[in-house]
């Protein structure tokens, strides 16, 4: 009998050993950079979780690479230093920021009297938290900042399994007088973790705990590159983002973003495999057109596309054409909104993105 009692002990000793707490000891700071490779979801399972659970993501195959860095409040501009910077607030003193793509700013700017570039998403890490603290962007080269007036908070810390947080954010730009463009963006986060155990990728074998954030987002948009001014409300975003973290590793060893019902991304820590983090070009000729458009967008080119995605203004997938494998299409935008969108063509190697108008 001692001895069962024993074992028993031991056993429930060494499950709770196995089971990961986060501090902010795990989260990048200023200075630190992850290699970070993307790949296709295929069919696995991103979903099931639980206790003890053993993830087996080691069939992954990168397509690209990129390099997150956590860069000093020191390499910002003197607006973006003064908002963000160790004389701002207390609250709103950033220690690092990232580089984001929420906007697709680079086209945008192609239908703009100014040019719209960098945009930086700044985060505060203390013991028991990290939180977003809003936006930089960078206005004809100037670092322009846009704090949050509700600032969300992503990790609430430490975590354990089981462990839950809720957070908002509201983040309103603002580009006047420069130019007459808005955003209201309101987010309400669910944070749980809902899993602990072994994850597996191509870099390794890790003990992990599993994130999961569900994120619903309700943007608008006031723009006048066509007509009257006016403000746009575009399709609220349901997003969740299945993360998994081991000790001492900066970010999540994996992340899988799912929106609106499709995982769209897979990203995991790996090695430098010299794969171009850029989108690639394809090799090929394409003619669009007209552009801007009312109704239908004419695509010709002298290579097959497999796929085609239509992005709006904040990055959302608004159309999604499968199985093409065509040289030319046409694109029905009559039922979208008014506004800026990007068509993203895709084969089976490479990708190739423009801006079109819909009038």
């Amino acid at each position: 009998m001692k001895t069962k009692l024993l074992v028993l002990i031991s056993l429930i000793c060494c499950s709770a050993e196995a089971q990961l707490t986060l501090s902010v000891n795990d989260f990048g700071t200023a200075g630190d950079t992850v290699r970070i490779s993307q790949a296709q979801a295929g069919n696995l399972d991103f979903m099931s979780t639980g206790a003890n659970f053993t993830w087996d993501y080691s069939s992954l195959v990168a397509t690209s690479q990129y390099l997150k860095e956590f860069k000093p409040i020191g390499f910002a501009s003197f607006l973006v230093f003064g908002t963000y910077g160790p004389i701002a607030a207390s609250n709103y003193q950033a220690s690092y920021f990232n580089p984001t793509n929420d906007l697709p700013l680079d086209q945008l700017s192609q239908f703009l009297p100014v040019e719209l570039s960098d945009l930086n998403q700044y985060s505060k890490r203390t013991a028991d938290s990290i939180t977003s603290l809003g936006y930089s962007i960078a206005v004809n080269g100037q670092g322009v900042p846009f704090k949050s007036d509700t600032i969300e908070t992503r990790y609430k810390l430490p975590l354990n399994y089981n462990d839950s947080h809720y957070s908002r954010g509201y983040t309103y730009i603002d580009l006047n007088p420069v130019i007459d463009f808005k955003i209201k963006q309101y987010r309400q986060r669910t944070t749980l973790v809902d899993g602990w155990g072994t994850i597996i990728t191509p870099k390794g074998t890790f003990p992990a705990l599993r994130v999961r954030h569900d994120i619903n987002e309700i943007d608008s948009v006031y723009q006048t590159f066509f007509g009257a001014g006016q403000w746009f409300g575009a399709p609220p975003i349901q997003r969740v983002e299945y993360e998994w973290f081991t000790n001492g590793e900066d970010e999540w060893i994996m992340k899988a973003t799912e929106t609106n019902g499709n995982i769209n991304l897979v990203e995991y820590q790996e090695d430098y495999l010299g794969l171009d983090a850029s989108i690639d070009e394809f090799t090929m000729d394409v003619q669009v057109g007209p552009n801007p458009s009312s109704g239908e967008v004419e695509i010709q080119s002298n290579t097959q596309i497999s796929y085609v995605e239509v992005m709006d203004a904040m990055g959302r997938q608004v159309m999604n054409l499968q199985g093409l494998n065509t040289n030319a299409l046409n694109i029905n935008v009559e039922h979208l909104s008014q506004g800026v969108y990007r068509i993203v063509l895709h084969n089976n190697q490479s990708s190739k993105e423009f801006p079109i108008v819909k009038w």
